[in-house]
């Protein structure tokens, strides 16, 4: 062996242990990774100290200073130097004790990973002592002065200049400084709601200017009262409150359960009913709770989304759920947030609840109200509901048309769809033949001209049997389009695998093969075939066109209306007025009024039989809250959910219909733009635009 002393390079790889500072701040970043999380884990603490008065302070949106203040039991003086030391805690001595913990927190890394970002300041007066002190630390959570101060019962916290340690996580922070404060307020709501016999208030200042209230509760015991607090009055209109009944037999197979299973679970539970305008336009309202604990249920929030569209689908339901099981039926160890839960009977939660939201809608879907009121009467409008249509794929139906519009623009627009598919089912002898799915007619392209070719099921069958015994396909040629696409249904499975096997460039390489039926484009690439709804393609381009460029006109309005927002949402509105106006609204701005009463609405968009309100506004602030400002740096205008309708109605009114026949060359212009769609996967009404046929086969 050489005496040779070992390189430097050889010497620098030798595996050793991080030094505690740098796990540290490692770890830390990764543990409050926003403001939310911050925030969020402060109000926690207020919580499970017993508090029923905790205020929220953030200066510059949270950027300057967070402060939390409560009047809870306070923290004793003897744990005053393990208080914000990383993985010390009063509620956690061994991890058996997960599955008994009733607080909020029990990791002990909340305070210390503050410590690690910021400036953190604790003033304190625990029930039990005379004295109050002012505690502040150092990154590593270390103690570095303690001095009386005068302060009553409870806890304050101020945490300055979040981030001022993570240059790069600072920078972003800045940058989407109003989107991190309105996920802020989002997340405050959760513990509103829940939180009853407390009161919580949220206060935000710009430089030396006055507080601005966001939002308060009033220690109100029941969870509507604190939805009132929250939203407004009107925010219960239409609340049901879920009784649990016991899941029936049809689902219980379903989700393959046995009939006799037990339930060890209760909930509180309340959502809007399935009439038409007591939804919401968006998701923007649903909070999921495990024993109190504010959580994000994605596969309950699924289901409730999707068993909602079946009786209204064209919004979206209020949903508090607060589901009450046993501590040890349920994980909340499993993101450093705690925000994702694992559960034990997570398969009889789901049956439980579409048993029992189904019975819920579906009552309401057989009440039939027509409205006196004048106003509505004037306006055109009735409630009454539909049960939606489920059509199959690549049958040439008409769209799905649920719940009858309440605009007359849009009855007139089913009965125009109506009128087409009549006409296209009911055309000569000759066209009746097509669609006789037993002697098919396939328009083929060859050479730039159009056959005829006769064909069967029966053939196409005997062809794909007998290629498969002659050779196997190669599995890695093979292309594996497991899902299909349905209507009413969301299809992000079978989204994901057309993008997974389809670039945009694929369209322009597929071949024409020919027309199907008079509505489908067969087309091959490599060695699959597809078809292709010439209707629902040509429809989805011209969709997405007229949404990226149409603004609409404004009516201006003979008396101005006074918006009664929320402090934030007046603020989103304030600072995004272009977006508004590109929809057709506008407004006038009191910026010297109080806060939720500066925006007076003077203009709505106009455009035919189409009416606008002001729960168009409320969905527009939410698009822009959620950052549907554009996509990969190409801009496009944020929609409302009724323009978008009225743009969808215009694009199908222009496209080409089924029943049309096609040359070479429109077929292969309606493929080839489908390269040019952000989603060419489905029409704007839901309709599939492509569908994967089969591999190694070919007609002759």
């Amino acid at each position: 062996m050489s005496d040779e002393p070992q390189s430097t390079t050889d010497a620098s790889k030798k595996i050793k242990s991080i030094n505690k500072e740098a796990v540290h701040q490692i770890c830390s970043g990764q543990v409050v990774f926003d403001l939310a999380i911050a925030v969020k884990e402060l109000v926690e603490n207020s919580l499970d100290s017993g508090a029923t008065t905790i205020e929220v302070k953030l200066i510059d949106y949270g950027k300057s200073c967070i402060t939390i203040c409560d009047d809870g039991s306070g923290i004793l003086e003897c744990d005053f130097e393990e208080l914000c030391l990383k993985h010390h805690t009063s509620k956690l001595k061994d991890f058996s004790d997960l599955t008994s913990i009733d607080t909020f927190g029990f990791r002990g890394e909340a305070l210390s990973s503050l410590c690690a970002l910021g400036d953190v300041t604790i003033i304190t007066k625990h029930s039990t002592c005379e004295h109050t002190f002012t505690l502040t630390f150092d990154k590593n959570g270390k103690l570095t002065s303690k001095e009386e101060s005068p302060h009553k019962q409870g806890t304050t916290v101020h945490v300055k200049n979040i981030f001022k340690t993570l240059p790069v996580r600072l920078k972003e922070f800045e940058r989407n400084i109003k989107k991190e404060f309105s996920r802020v307020v989002q997340v405050l709501y959760g513990y509103c709601l829940v939180s009853v016999g407390v009161k919580i208030k949220c206060t935000n200042s710009i430089g030396n200017k006055p507080p601005i209230l966001i939002v308060s509760t009033n220690k109100a015991s029941k969870v509507l009262e604190n939805v009132k607090s929250v939203f407004g009055v009107k925010a219960i209109d239409g609340l049901k409150e879920i009784v649990m009944e016991f899941p029936n037999e049809e689902i219980l197979e379903e989700y393959k359960l046995p009939l006799n299973i037990p339930i060890d679970f209760t909930w509180e539970c309340y959502v809007s009913n399935s009439n038409h305008n007591v939804g919401r336009s968006c998701p923007d309202r649903q909070f999921f709770y495990v024993n109190g604990r504010p959580c994000d249920l994605t596969k309950i929030s699924r289901l409730i989304n999707h068993t909602y569209h079946k009786y209204n689908n064209k919004q979206y339901p209020f949903v508090f759920l607060n589901l009450k099981l046993k501590q040890d039926c349920a994980d909340v160890n499993v993101t450093p947030d705690k925000r994702k839960i694992f559960f034990t009977q997570e398969q009889l939660i789901l049956a439980t609840l579409k048993t029992n939201l189904q019975r819920e809608w579906e009552s309401s879907q057989q009440i039939f109200s027509l409205s006196t009121d004048y106003n509505s009467i004037k306006k055109g409008r009735s409630k009454r509901n539909i049960s939606p249509v489920n059509d199959s794929f690549p049958s040439p139906k008409r769209h799905q048309f649920s719940n009858l519009k309440k605009e007359s623009k849009d009855i007139n627009d089913q009965n125009n769809e109506n009128e087409q598919f009549e006409q296209f089912q009911n055309p000569s002898k000759e066209k009746k033949k097509v669609i006789n799915l037993k002697e098919l007619e396939l328009m083929v392209v060859r050479d730039s001209t159009i056959m005829k070719m006769e064909t069967t099921l029966e053939r196409i069958r005997n062809k794909l049997q007998t290629q498969k015994e002659q050779k196997e396909p190669d599995e890695t040629k093979l292309k594996r389009m497991k899902y299909k696409i349905q209507l009413s249904q969301k299809n992000e499975d079978a989204e994901k695998e057309l993008e997974k096997e389809l670039t945009k460039d694929s369209f322009k390489n597929m071949q024409i093969i020919g027309q199907f039926n008079l509505g489908f484009i067969v087309t091959k690439l490599d060695s699959d075939l597809f078809i292709i709804d010439q209707h629902a393609s040509d429809e989805k381009f011209r969709f997405e066109k007229l949404n990226n460029e149409t603004k609409l006109k404004t009516q201006l309005l003979i008396v101005p209306k006074l918006l009664n927002l929320s402090t934030l949402n007046e603020t989103i509105l304030i600072d995004n007025q272009t977006i508004f106006e590109d929809n057709g609204f506008s407004f006038a701005i009191n910026r010297e009024a109080s806060q939720g009463h500066r925006v007076k609405l003077i203009g709505m968009p106009v455009s035919g039989g189409w009416q606008f309100d002001e729960q168009d506004i409320e969905e527009l602030i939410f698009l822009i809250k959620e950052d549907g400002l554009g996509d990969s740096g190409i801009f496009r205008i944020p929609r409302p959910s009724r323009i978008k309708q009225m743009l969808a109605s215009r694009a199908c009114r222009s496209a080409v219909m089924i029943g049309k026949t096609l040359n070479p060359i429109e077929m292969h212009k309606i493929v080839t733009q489908m390269s040019t769609m952000k989603n060419p996967w489905n029409c704007p009404h839901g309709r599939p635009t492509i569908r994967h046929l089969f591999s190694q086969c070919f007609l002759t």
